[in-house]
């Protein structure tokens, strides 16, 4: 598959320890483990840590073309976890605050006919960026729009999250996001499936659901659930944006979507076992997958 990632690309701080992060670029990372192609769209920082950012973006095999220096500093978002749930404090303006598509960006774009497109609403807190996001969601190829809702503190509000449904045929959301969707849908959360589905765009709405695992949700009222496994738990970052990436990936091959979210949770179940948001795949869980 050929995906699109746009929006923040930050390194994770917790105490000590430092992990390249960003919820677009860890679906873009664990595409590229799956074996799909991603393009990363961003920007970092022309400081020591934007230039580790670059390299370290260069070992996913991830293609950084459209990742553009900007003076504001490279992102980071200081983790704390509780129980193994993250919370985050992010530095603000960071460089993707000001992703900026040149022409010749935009022209490329045009030329390219993707798989899927991801972005979200954090991405999207300040207007440079969002304006880019809107301009590519607006002009591109795509047979996927992936909406990753990705509700971070006080950067969102009804009408971003609106905007991003317009577009979307894919909706990913966590359980604890459902409150504010509905809100901005102006219904109560039990209708909130209901009314999503009155999108014309949207085919299959995500809920994930910590240990309760996920569902996945169809246009036709057809409903599949995956298990979240039984796998003790070090770390939740990433794991939803592995479930994101490894659903795309096995629905881009034509795995249905009872199929994809249950490949895609085998991946999140390994991915909280490690401390890091896109830890390599061990050759155990690629013969599960089938992508060896």
């Amino acid at each position: 598959m050929k995906a699109l990632c746009f929006g923040e690309i930050l390194w994770d701080v917790n105490g000590s320890e430092r992990t390249l992060g960003g919820a677009p670029l860890n679906v873009a990372g664990h595409i590229r483990r799956l074996g799909g192609n991603s393009y990363m769209a961003s920007a970092v920082g022309r400081d020591e840590l934007g230039s580790l950012t670059l390299s370290a973006i260069d070992s996913l095999g991830v293609d950084r073309r459209l990742v553009h220096l900007s003076d504001n500093p490279t992102g980071i978002a200081e983790v704390t976890l509780s129980d193994g749930i993250p919370s985050y404090a992010f530095n603000d303006p960071a460089a993707w605050d000001d992703i900026n598509m040149t022409e010749d960006d935009m022209s490329f774009l045009a030329s390219q006919s993707f798989d899927a497109v991801v972005y979200g609403t954090l991405a999207a807190r300040h207007s440079y960026s969002r304006m880019a996001l809107f301009a590519i969601l607006d002009s591109i190829d795509s047979r996927e729009f992936f909406f990753d809702v990705n509700i971070r503190l006080s950067f969102y509000s009804d009408e971003l999250i609106m905007e991003g449904l317009k577009r979307a045929t894919i909706l990913k959301m966590n359980d604890e996001e459902v409150p504010a969707v509905a809100s901005a849908l102006g219904c109560g959360k039990e209708r909130v499936i209901d009314r999503l589905f009155q999108m014309p765009r949207l085919g299959k709405v995500i809920v994930t659901c910590g240990k309760e695992g996920a569902y996945c949700y169809e246009r036709d009222g057809f409903c599949v659930h995956a298990d979240a496994g039984s796998a003790e738990v070090v770390s939740t970052v990433g794991a939803g944006d592995s479930l994101s990436a490894a659903f795309l990936f096995f629905s881009s091959l034509g795995y249905d979507a009872s199929q994809s979210l249950e490949r895609a949770a085998k991946v999140a179940e390994f991915v909280v076992t490690e401390p890091g948001a896109i830890p390599e795949y061990p050759e155990n869980l690629k013969k599960k997958l089938g992508v060896c």
